[in-house]
């Protein structure tokens, strides 16, 4: 096995069960698996915990997954959905807790965020976009992949992917529109301004 096998051809041989093309994967991919899960999560160890679980699932369900596409695609799929349900988790603990110790107030910093309305807002928008346009809207704005990697990951022309993302846009602002005009919004339209500049 060298450092220089493809993607593909590493991923053929974990779906005949060679674990050494799983060891050159997760080489080749913790770190970025890592930042990609922490970036999500806040926390490095946490982020650990879900690189590791991705490299599982990857494993595990090795026959299920396609020769085609890109391989950090894929595993920045299984991490993202990894470190949301580790974010519900964490939340639904963390309320728990408060409510066991009869603590009412004094939100944390992450409940404070999802208690603000804009984001209730932003993230109600996104819930209401088509699945396929969400997903492709995500993995391009908030995971950073190339218009070429998700059209490979997902089986889609890049001129599809452009269009789903320019379509989210449109689609977001619309809904936000009330929001986005108020000055305490002005992150929320720069963001989204910064994205639509990096998809033209």
């Amino acid at each position: 096995m060298h450092s220089d096998d493809s993607d593909l051809d590493l991923l053929a041989r974990i779906r005949k069960g060679d674990a050494r093309a799983l060891g050159v994967t997760l080489e080749r991919y913790w770190t970025q698996v890592v930042r990609h899960a922490a970036a999500i999560l806040g926390s490095a160890t946490d982020a650990e915990d879900v690189a590791q679980e991705t490299f599982v699932r990857l494993w595990e369900r090795r026959e299920s997954w396609k020769l085609e596409g890109s391989v950090r695609g894929l595993l920045f799929m299984i991490s993202r959905n990894l470190s949301l349900d580790e974010r519900r988790r964490r939340l639904t603990h963390a309320r728990a807790s408060l409510r066991a110790a009869g603590v009412s107030h004094l939100p944390t910093p992450e409940e404070h965020l999802i208690g603000s309305e804009l984001h209730r807002a932003y993230t109600h928008a996104l819930e209401r976009l088509p699945e396929r346009r969400r997903d492709v809207y995500l993995l391009v704005r908030r995971h950073g992949l190339s218009h070429q990697e998700v059209a490979q990951t997902l089986g889609l022309s890049p001129q599809t992917v452009a269009n789903h993302v320019r379509l989210a846009l449109v689609d977001l602002r619309k809904t936000l529109s009330v929001h986005l005009s108020c000055p305490s919004a002005d992150s929320s339209d720069h963001e989204d301004r910064a994205s639509e500049r990096h998809t033209a």
